[in-house]
């Protein structure tokens, strides 16, 4: 049972685009709602495109780059702060949070397809 679970988590890390489509239709399924629905899909497949991403970037040039997506998350929540502040001159706490885990989504999203599209073309042509 142990190895099923590790095999399915594993899956889900190396495509996070599975678990998005997979949250999705389960959650279509049970509130009849799309809209809530592609936004819990992407609150709960954030942190596996973050996962992604960093182990692409591993494999491509063997560093761990844990540190620059650190500091990416936090230039993101700066950036999305200050932007939230001088749009509403208040800030709502549960509403930044909100942006800032699903612009990362976005942000993560574009480089999980740029490290594989990247990741993909260097093992055909051995670029590293």
């Amino acid at each position: 049972m142990s190895n099923a679970l590790a095999w399915i988590v594993a899956t889900f890390v190396t495509l996070p685009l599975l678990a998005f489509y997979f949250v999705y239709i389960v959650s279509v399924k049970t509130t009849k709602n799309k809209r809530r629905s592609i936004k819990l899909a992407v609150d709960v497949t954030t942190i596996l495109f973050i996962f992604a991403v960093y182990y692409i970037a591993y494999e491509l040039w063997a560093l761990s780059l844990f540190w620059l997506i650190l500091i990416a998350i936090l230039i993101v929540a700066i950036i999305f702060t200050i932007i939230h502040w001088k749009l509403s001159k208040d800030i709502e706490l549960k509403k930044l949070i909100k942006g800032i885990w699903r612009l990362n989504f976005l942000l993560f999203l574009i480089v999980y397809f740029l490290l594989s599209i990247y990741g993909l073309f260097s093992r055909i042509f051995m670029i590293t």
